[in-house]
C-alpha cells in the first residue's frame, strides 16, 4: 500500500469514517434528481476509507428510507458515488484495479508463506502447517491454487463489484435516476451480491462446523492443515 497508490479493498486493513452534510453541490443535485415523497426522510454523508498505510479515500453517500404506512418494516435505498481531491464525482478506473491488485498481491503472500514448508506467523503459533494429503510441503504452484480458491469469493465480490460500476453509468444524474427509480439492473445487482455473501459464508464457515482438518479449498487443492 506504501508503493502502490491504489485502494485495495481489504475490509480488515480499512476503518470508515462518515459525517452528514447537509449543504453542498452534491447535496444539491441529488434533491433536484431525486425528490422525496411523503413518508420518505433522507441523510447525506460524506464519508472517508482509510487505508491502513495506504491513502485515504473520499465518497459521498445519499441514503433514503421510506416509512412503512402500516406500521411495519422500513425500506431504504443508498447510493454512493467515490469523490476526487476536489470533491467532485471521480472519474476513471483506479478505485477498480486496486481491489483486483490487492487480490491478487494477498493470494501470492500467501502461497508463498505456505510452500516448500514455510508457514505464516499464525500457523507458528497455532503450531499448524499446510501439507499435501500425501503429507509433504505443497510446492509453489499447488500452494497458490490453494490460495485462489480459498479467496475465491473474495475474488468473485471483487470481480462482480469491478464489472458493475464498470458497466455503470458514470454520470452522477443518470447513477441517481438508477437508484431512485429501483431499475432492474440494481435489482440484479443486490440479488447477486447477497447470493455471493451467503456463499462466503457456506465457504469459509460451514467446514469450521465440523472440523476434520480440511476446508473445502483444501480438498480441491490435494491439501490439509496438519499440527507439527
Amino acid at each position: 500500500m506504501l508503493i502502490v497508490p491504489l485502494n485495495f479493498g481489504i475490509p480488515l486493513f480499512q476503518s470508515t469514517q462518515c459525517e452528514e452534510v447537509t449543504s453542498g453541490p452534491l447535496v444539491e443535485e441529488v434533491e433536484r434528481e431525486w425528490p422525496l415523497n411523503p413518508g420518505e426522510t433522507r441523510a447525506n454523508e460524506i464519508c472517508l476509507i482509510r487505508d491502513f498505510l495506504g491513502p485515504e479515500s473520499p465518497y459521498f453517500r445519499t441514503t433514503v428510507v421510506t416509512d412503512n404506512a402500516d406500521g411495519g418494516s422500513v425500506s431504504w435505498r443508498s447510493l454512493s458515488v467515490a469523490l476526487d481531491q476536489n470533491g467532485d464525482p471521480a472519474e476513471g478506473i483506479s478505485g477498480l484495479i486496486g481491489p483486483v491488485v490487492g487480490v491478487f498481491f494477498v493470494s501470492l503472500a500467501f502461497s508463498f508463506l505456505s510452500a516448500n514448508g514455510r508457514r505464516t506467523l499464525g500457523k507458528k503459533v497455532l503450531a499448524i502447517r499446510v501439507v499435501t494429503v500425501e503429507g509433504t510441503p505443497p510446492h509453489f504452484r499447488r500452494a497458490l491454487k490453494r490460495e485462489l480458491l480459498k479467496f475465491s469469493p473474495w475474488i468473485a465480490l471483487v470481480g462482480f463489484d469491478s464489472i458493475v460500476a464498470a458497466s455503470s453509468p458514470q454520470n452522477l444524474d443518470a447513477m441517481i435516476r438508477s437508484v431512485r427509480d429501483g431499475d432492474a439492473t440494481t435489482t440484479i445487482q443486490i440479488v447477486v451480491g447477497v447470493v455471493l455473501s451467503v456463499l462466503t459464508l457456506v465457504w469459509w464457515v460451514l467446514p469450521l462446523i465440523r472440523w476434520r482438518g480440511q476446508m473445502i479449498y483444501d480438498q480441491l487443492s490435494g491439501c490439509a492443515v496438519r499440527r507439527t
